[in-house]
């Protein structure tokens, strides 16, 4: 038990700080024989012009930004440390509405479907708010906490549950659902009860529910990692498919195509499983702490505490290119990089904004925001990058 909380404590400590020296140089480095990642369809004409980007607002949110802000139509949530549930103006920073309940809020269970927005609540509870007022439309009790982000996947709300994490009492012999709510209503779809103690938040792709999390297992004496599985459930009705084990301990962050299901957990590798069998495909030497993943299509994308940014083959784990961020020490990636047509995005600890072509790495601009000690990466929507960081501010970025 001691050696457990000593492993929270430290992957907690580790998504704020980690000392690495920054690379020498700044050019990608593409892989001999890999072909490019496939482009993706913009699905906006709107694109942000490095060049022309400028600060566009600052909102004073009164405690540390942990999770990066998140865009709902014309709204912008974001929850300070123990704080209200913010929701700001896009385009102006002006408040709308805020939410405070009677107990606290887990800031990083927030979703949103564009109409509503869901955030996980002390007490074992699960909010549903109107985009447009705040007002409260359904509230449900999971009986277990939901301290990570939901996933919306079309009219389901998908709520990973944790016996472990700040505020609440460890139970590492505890077993986390995945709920399966109607975002109308909040009713119950189906749940589906892992051996696990806590998890992730789930990704699915066509009819099938990727999440996973760690599992206590008193044979297994690991300092670096840990036991975790990784479940592939039926949309449908949470049926179990397959399931996975390792040692990497807890799930940073899962992608899954028709091919491979990739993910990132504690020790320094990407992994990719097959999404038929459940069985591993390839894992790949990070060179460094990586604090999460994102995907499209054929890529998966990701940046080490060494300052490299890579993208990979999902089929293979081969790397279609890496990118080393020049610069002052220490200016790692941070959160998920950005995905938004032929570029992908990412923030710096020291608060640059990159942005690099999805196909070759190359940089095709890099802004200076005076931003220093984020929590998370950077978030888009249309023009605007959102930040928030560990003053307490909501910082908006905007291209004509």
């Amino acid at each position: 038990m001691p050696k457990l909380l000593a492993s929270l404590r430290r992957w907690a400590l580790l998504t704020l700080f980690v000392p690495v020296l920054a690379g020498c140089t700044s050019q990608p480095t593409p892989a001999a024989n890999t072909p490019p990642p496939p482009p993706l369809p913009t699905t906006a004409p709107e694109f942000i012009d490095g060049p022309t980007l400028a600060p566009a607002w600052t909102y004073t949110a009164g405690g540390p930004i942990n999770a990066t802000p998140l865009p709902a139509g014309e709204l912008v949530l974001a929850a300070p440390v123990g704080g209200p549930l913010l929701a700001l103006d896009a385009a102006g920073g002006q408040l709308r509405w805020q939410y405070q309940p009677d107990g606290k809020l887990w800031e990083r269970a927030l979703a949103s479907d564009g109409r509503l927005a869901f955030v996980g609540e002390a007490g074992a509870k699960l909010t549903a708010l109107n985009l447009a007022d705040g007002s409260v439309v359904w509230q449900r009790e999971l009986g277990i906490n939901a301290q990570m982000a939901p996933l919306v996947a079309g009219d389901t709300l998908l709520v990973p549950t944790t016996f472990a994490g700040p505020g609440i009492e460890v139970k590492p012999d505890g077993h986390a659902k995945l709920f399966a709510l109607a975002t109308a209503d909040g009713s119950e779809r189906w749940s589906f009860e892992t051996e696990n103690y806590i998890l992730q938040t789930p990704y699915q792709h066509g009819d099938v529910v990727y999440v996973g999390g760690s599992y206590r297992d008193p044979a297994i004496d690991s300092d670096e990692g840990g036991p975790m599985r990784l479940y592939a459930l039926s949309a449908g009705d949470g049926a179990q498919r397959w399931v996975y084990e390792s040692e990497d301990g807890f799930m940073k962050a899962v992608y899954a195509n028709d091919d491979v299901v990739a993910y990132i957990a504690y020790q320094d590798f990407a992994n990719g499983v097959d999404a038929r069998s459940g069985q591993l495909r390839w894992r790949k030497d990070t060179g460094n702490w990586v604090p999460s993943l994102a995907g499209a299509e054929d890529a998966v994308y990701f940046s080490s505490a060494n300052t490299v940014v890579h993208a990979l083959n999902t089929h293979t784990g081969e790397p279609f290119w890496t990118y080393n961020i020049a610069g002052e020490t220490f200016n790692y990636g941070l959160g998920k990089p950005v995905r938004v047509g032929d570029s992908v995005l990412l923030l710096s600890q020291r608060g640059d904004i990159i942005s690099l072509n999805a196909a070759d790495g190359a940089l095709q601009w890099r802004y200076k925001t005076g931003i220093v000690g984020s929590r998370d990466g950077l978030s888009v929507a249309g023009k605007r990058v959102f930040i928030g960081d560990s003053d307490g501010n909501v910082s908006a970025f905007a291209s004509p």
